[in-house]
């Protein structure tokens, strides 16, 4: 701990981003997967899935309806929540983080004790209460203000790891950044289904640890001084 508080800002907020990716690739293959090909945290495939429902029929996309409005929902709260603090940003990250730590125990435990894939009416609640929870983490990172780093989409950031790579004649600058994103969703991703197929709440466990690891980091940074935003 002594060593992350003495890190730069920038590497600092890298470090941690890259963290909550890990997490949010198992919370996307968890509710791919187990949650009738919902995704929570990727709103943009989970928008091209819901124009497929407007042309197939909206019924087939409902968890995808929850998932939408769940993230918008999550993203507006921690907006607000964010405008309306002041000082140090990272406290303020702190704050949310928790709230979006209750969110996934809980779920973790619904999880646990309700057949969700039964359950249609927990399947949505689940849904939605899961993007929620991503709308807040998204926000976080957001704020966390990393250059070619997003927790969610890793789209731009292959592009700009391969147009700017010294292959297609750019400087490579940031690329391990950009290579720790893909990795991040995708070890993630892997474990979190690994996770899931032992136990119905093992991939959502695993985002906790996750989320409690980059909580962690961020009190122990506050801890140093001066205290950082």
């Amino acid at each position: 701990m002594q060593r992350l508080r003495s890190l730069p800002d920038e590497d600092l907020h890298v470090i941690l981003v890259l963290v909550l990716t890990v997490g949010t690739g198992a919370i996307d293959a968890v509710s791919y997967f187990s949650l009738d090909h919902v995704f929570t945290a990727n709103m943009s495939g989970n928008m091209a899935l819901l124009g497929i429902g407007v042309a197939n029929g909206i019924g087939s996309v409902a968890g995808n309806v929850f998932a939408f409005g769940g993230f918008v929902v999550g993203s507006v709260a921690v907006g607000r929540f964010m405008h309306s603090h002041t000082g140090p940003f990272l406290r303020t990250a702190l704050e949310a983080l928790v709230a979006q730590l209750v969110l996934f125990i809980a779920l973790a435990v619904v999880l646990g004790v309700v057949d969700v894939a039964a359950e249609e009416a927990w399947r949505y609640g689940v849904c939605a209460v899961l993007a929620a929870a991503m709308g807040i983490q998204t926000g976080v990172a957001r704020h966390l203000s990393v250059k070619d780093v997003n927790t969610t989409v890793a789209t731009m950031t292959l592009h700009d790891l391969a147009a700017a790579s010294k292959l297609a004649g750019g400087d490579s600058i940031r690329w391990k950044r950009r290579a720790g994103v893909v990795v991040a969703l995708l070890s993630g991703a892997a474990i979190g289904v690994a996770l899931d197929q032992t136990v119905s709440w093992g991939g959502l466990a695993f985002t906790c640890l996750t989320t409690v690891a980059v909580i962690g980091a961020v009190v122990a940074v506050l801890r140093r001084e001066p205290m950082v935003g």
